[in-house]
């Protein structure tokens, strides 16, 4: 980590999941999944520690290019400008299997609707915004 380069306004970004590093460079923002909802990070944000959920990853450079995953679990740790996003599962835009996801969306809206436990329903939650992201991330409805 340079000295000064807190204050330069760009955010040094890595993104690794079990298989593969997915991004490694600079951008403007990021916002991920947090288990609690969406996190949006930006040059000097306070440095924090946060549980990853299931649904988008996005990742702002410049000239309004912006990376897209489909991720779920993992953590975020941010210092320094400095963002490092391990995940459990992710897939990129040309990764996703549109029709396995809709799939999946459809037995886990089903078993929704009777959960025996909140166990089981937090679950579902999440595997439900896995689905979703997948299918929102192919361009498909």
């Amino acid at each position: 980590m340079a000295e000064g380069h807190g204050s330069s306004g760009v955010l040094e970004v890595v993104v690794v999941s079990p298989a593969r590093q997915l991004y490694e460079g600079e951008a403007q923002w990021v916002t991920v999944p947090g288990a609690d909802g969406q996190l949006g990070i930006r040059p000097m944000h306070a440095d924090l520690v946060a549980a990853l959920g299931a649904g988008p990853l996005r990742i702002g450079q410049s000239g309004g290019q912006v990376t897209r995953f489909a991720v779920k679990g993992g953590f975020l740790k941010v210092g320094n400008n400095h963002v490092t996003i391990l995940v459990d599962r992710a897939v990129t835009e040309s990764d996703v299997n549109a029709g396995e996801a809709r799939q999946e969306l459809e037995e886990t809206l089903a078993a929704l609707q009777h959960p025996e436990t909140d166990e089981e329903f937090a679950a579902l939650l999440e595997q439900r915004a896995w689905s979703e992201a997948r299918i929102k991330l192919s361009g498909s409805k």
